[in-house]
């Protein structure tokens, strides 16, 4: 384990000399790229100036031919059809639907009112009778609460 430590910096530091020196930096790379800058100062010919780019690209960057440019249009334009309207030779007249009639009135049940109150119970404004029984009265159904002036009954 101390051995891989003590190797482990010499082997590091065997490294930045073992790798190879970086293209863009070379004397030749700075040389083609100065030819290059100095033919479009003087307003060169662009046939000129693409062979001294062509040589500065191979020097500096390695590559035997420069990328290919693809075309503006990548694919033909897609034609497309203008639309075509079919207009029927007879149209059929609207028909306007009858309107229903409107729903009759839904009855509400009122509940009784006492009307007329003895001993014996309360007589309703419908007509009922309902006995007296405290706390309150019975109608035909069942117990009756009163509320208000109005009678709840079953």
């Amino acid at each position: 384990m101390k051995i891989a430590l003590v190797l482990l910096p010499l082997l590091f530091a065997a490294l930045p000399g073992a790798a190879q020196e970086d293209p863009l930096k070379s004397p030749a790379c700075g040389a083609a790229l100065s030819q290059l800058q100095a033919a479009r100062q003087q307003g060169a010919q662009t046939a000129t100036v693409e062979a001294l780019r062509s040589a500065a690209a191979n020097t500096c960057l390695g590559s035997g031919t420069p990328p290919r440019r693809p075309g503006r249009v990548l694919q033909a334009p897609i034609a497309v059809p203008p639309p075509q309207i079919d207009v029927p030779v007879q149209v059929a007249p609207l028909q306007v639907p009858v309107p229903l009639p409107a729903p009759p009135p839904v009855a509400i049940q009122r509940p009784p009112a006492p009307a007329l109150c003895d001993a014996g119970g309360c007589w309703t404004n419908d007509g009922t009778h309902l006995q007296q029984l405290p706390p309150g009265q019975i109608g035909p159904r069942g117990l009756c609460t009163q509320q208000g002036g109005l009678l709840y009954c079953p």
